[in-house]
């Protein structure tokens, strides 16, 4: 009875240790986006996740730690959202046009803003670098990847095709999501987004012969 007790009490603190760790991870992301990475100190986090600065301390020692798990959590997180994302498509909403919405959805999420940040920091920040480029290289293969899965009748159509298609909507999308102070932005964008529909779909269409999609 003791040893059960005993070992009972064991997984409710690791649960709650667990909690912990993940809740420093969120806040550490909600300040890499609310007051951006050179304004993110270990107090700033322990702040926003509600813990000491002690508690902090106990789970991620230094500042690279708590970066790296976080930049793990940033990859893993955005992948579970594209899948979610790309399998939840309406019956009857085009397929193509729908890639092209869950990516602009995807780009302006907090996690997407959030790695922003950390790649625009690392510039001019050489300790900073050398942590998001490894990670970056990473993040961009599981990327493609996530797209492959997610889309397997376009992606086996023609590889090719398909990654040039793929990098076009990413690069695109992130580059307006990075463009914040401008004109009627909101019309722009909206035109850019049905604009790369219409070019995806000419695309597509001359590989028609290839592509079934279920």
């Amino acid at each position: 009875m003791a040893t059960s007790v005993a070992l009972a009490g064991a997984r409710r603190r690791r649960v709650r240790s667990l909690a912990t760790r993940q809740e420093i991870i969120e806040a550490t992301i909600s300040c890499f986006v609310e007051i951006g990475y050179f304004r993110t100190t270990t107090t700033e986090i322990a702040k926003k996740a509600g813990v000491t600065r002690g508690a902090v301390q106990h789970y991620f020692p230094t500042t690279q730690h708590v970066l790296e798990a976080s930049i793990d959590y940033l990859r893993e997180r955005w992948l579970e959202l594209y899948f979610e994302a790309a399998h939840r498509t309406p019956v009857g909403k085009d397929y193509i046009d729908q890639a092209v919405d869950n990516m602009w959805e995807l780009v302006n999420s907090r996690l997407s803003i959030a790695w922003a940040e950390l790649v625009a920091a690392s510039r001019t920040d050489p300790e900073l670098r050398a942590i998001v480029e490894p990670a970056a290289a990473q993040y961009e293969k599981a990327r493609l990847e996530a797209g492959r899965r997610a889309y397997p009748d376009f992606a086996l159509a023609l590889r090719e095709v398909f990654e040039r298609c793929r990098d076009t909507l990413e690069f695109l999308s992130e580059g307006m999501m990075r463009t914040v102070v401008i004109h009627d932005r909101e019309h722009r964008i909206k035109t850019q987004l049905d604009w790369m529909k219409q070019e995806l779909h000419k695309v597509w269409e001359q590989q028609s012969d290839k592509v079934r999609i279920r």
